[in-house]
């Protein structure tokens, strides 16, 4: 008996990780299959970028400037952007299943309802990157390892006028609260602590995306663990009604 429950269990850990997996590879598919709008995405940033100088938050040239000094360092972060960190999330969800059942779905929820927002908005307000939007910042990739990914000429293999919100913003704050909230190590909640403002960092630094774009992903996350919680107490608005039997 206790084999079954075993086997069981693993068989659950696997569908439930699946689900997350196939969630985000269904994102990623989504996103590829909207037809770039660069007029309207070149418009958007350049807004944003406005904002940015009336609000003080023109951080990016800046930092970008600082970090440019050491290009291998920059490499790095171009590597951990583009793979390193939705593999560090997908490792997350592993270790949290395991860890607690109940984290596992509260975030599984909330990072999914946000990322459904997150498509919604990408549809509604394409915006560019600031390393393809003219404003003073460059593609690192393209120029430490001449690797172009997200231009007009190479759009067929990504959807780079998805830049609001900054998913990578938003996993990187859910995963670490998750480490925070769950992980029994000082050490590991530490960095869990620094989790969200490295990414952030990295983000800026690759020309990836605005400072305002990392907010407004921090900001769809809380939107989608808010309408996950709400959707939890209120089960049967989602439930079809059941059948009744009259005497």
């Amino acid at each position: 008996m206790s084999r079954i429950r075993v086997r069981f269990a693993q068989s659950d850990g696997f569908a439930q990780i699946a689900v997350v997996l196939g969630a985000f590879g269904v994102y990623e598919a989504a996103r590829l299959a909207m037809e770039p709008n660069w007029a309207q995405a070149f418009a958007n940033a350049r807004r944003i970028a406005s904002l940015e100088r009336v609000a003080g938050l023109a951080w990016e040239q800046p930092l970008q400037r600082a970090f440019l000094a050491l290009p291998d360092l920059v490499s790095a972060l171009n590597v951990f952007y583009f793979v390193g960190h939705f593999l560090f999330t997908a490792l997350f969800f592993l270790w949290l299943y395991r860890r607690s059942r109940e984290g596992f779905r509260v975030f599984r929820d909330g990072f999914l309802t946000a990322t459904a927002i997150a498509v919604v908005i990408h549809w509604l307000f394409p915006t560019a990157p600031p390393r393809l939007a003219g404003v003073g910042l460059e593609d690192t990739l393209l120029v430490l390892s001449g690797i172009d990914i997200g231009s007009p000429t190479s759009s067929a293999l990504s959807n780079p006028v998805a830049a609001v919100p900054s998913l990578h913003a938003a996993y990187a704050l859910g995963v670490g609260l998750g480490l925070v909230r769950f992980a029994r190590s000082s050490l590991v909640r530490v960095g869990g602590a620094l989790y969200a403002p490295l990414v952030v960092l990295t983000i800026v630094v690759t020309g990836n995306h605005f400072v305002l774009d990392a907010i407004a992903g921090m900001a769809v996350l809380g939107l989608g663990f808010a309408l996950a919680a709400w959707a939890r107490r209120h089960p049967e608005k989602h439930e079809a009604p059941a059948g009744r039997c009259y005497n």
